[in-house]
């Protein structure tokens, strides 16, 4: 496959290398590792794992969007067009953003084959360029209702020039989406926030189990998994907070005591039960302390190791804090 930025940086296009004979022709649509080679090749981030494929068939002339979720539930988005033609838009509404309001507009067709790749900050619509129109996506998150935003697809501050058409089609929530000036933003700040979980135990007289699962248990994609041991009674550990990464941590064995703090509030809390789980969110200033003998401290992880993803100075975490909720 070849990638290629667009005018926005980190919004890319993809082309997919086809094989072709006298029976037709073949491509790999979707090729994870290649996928990410190729975004690490751009020095683009790695996206959250694709969890939901949705697919819809337009009519010439139908306009979808502006559409966009919110974090916690903010969508990537990897698109194409199987059948006829659309032209597809996408508006950077990260509030950091040194693009903010910018647009890039992209033809995918099934004759061009092209993908876009959309990332989490982006508000993304399209208009069906030809009747039978089929438009499939992946994204990075499910569908969640209460997150759900959406901006004017005409709105003049964005100035986004679509194609010339006789009559566009436009539903009527659509049609009252607000402009970009009064929808709500995407940031990547979410005030951090931790949970407390008993885990379910399935046992009998040989013994008992736990079962953890992603999407069910596990509340995010695992991209990461390691486990502490052997540590020193008197031996801190941790003193950072993570921009993007979540955990959810579990003494299999033995206890430690986690001080967890969200720069408003600090608690401590005992992790010394195997069917207890403490779920952090991003944005948790965390330290781990008093590790038993025994401990085993399992960790896993929303994302694969970053540097750049760390805190690991508290007072530039409390900035942080103070300027996500500003």
């Amino acid at each position: 496959m070849k990638l290629s930025r667009t005018s926005i940086s980190d919004v890319v296009i993809i082309e997919p290398t086809v094989f072709t004979d006298e029976r037709g022709w073949f491509f790999e649509s979707f090729n994870e590792p290649a996928f990410h080679k190729a975004l690490k090749e751009l020095e683009l981030p790695i996206p959250r794992a694709f969890i939901q494929d949705n697919h819809s068939c337009s009519k010439k002339g139908v306009i979808r969007g502006l559409h966009y979720q919110l974090p916690p539930h903010a969508q990537g988005k990897l698109v194409r067009v199987t059948r006829g033609s659309a032209y597809d838009v996408v508006v950077d509404i990260r509030r950091e953003s040194a693009t903010f309001g910018q647009w890039v507009g992209v033809e995918l067709s099934e004759a061009n084959r092209r993908m876009l790749w959309i990332p989490e900050g982006f508000a993304h619509g399209f208009m069906a360029l030809e009747d039978d129109t089929h438009f499939l996506y992946k994204t990075t998150d499910v569908y969640h209702q209460a997150s759900e935003r959406s901006i004017r697809w005409d709105d003049p501050e964005i100035g986004i020039s679509w194609p010339a058409i006789q009559e566009a089609l436009i539903n009527s929530k659509d049609a009252a989406a607000p402009l970009l000036t009064t929808a709500e933003r995407h940031s990547e700040f979410r005030h951090g926030s931790i949970e407390l979980v008993d885990l379910r135990v399935i046992g009998d007289e040989r013994g008992s189990l736990i079962a953890l699962e992603q999407g069910q248990n596990i509340p995010f994609a695992i991209k990461r998994a390691y486990y502490i041991f052997g540590t020193q009674s008197d031996v801190n550990r941790g003193f950072h907070a993570h921009r993007r990464l979540e955990q959810m941590a579990i003494c299999v064995s033995g206890r430690c005591k986690m001080i967890i703090d969200d720069g408003v509030t600090k608690q401590a809390i005992w992790l010394d039960s195997s069917s207890k789980a403490l779920i952090i969110r991003n944005m948790i200033w965390r330290e781990m302390h008093e590790f038993s003998e025994d401990c085993v401290l399992m960790v896993f992880a929303s994302e694969h190791y970053d540097e750049s993803d760390y805190i690991r100075n508290y007072d530039q975490f409390i900035k942080e804090v103070r300027n996500g909720q500003a």
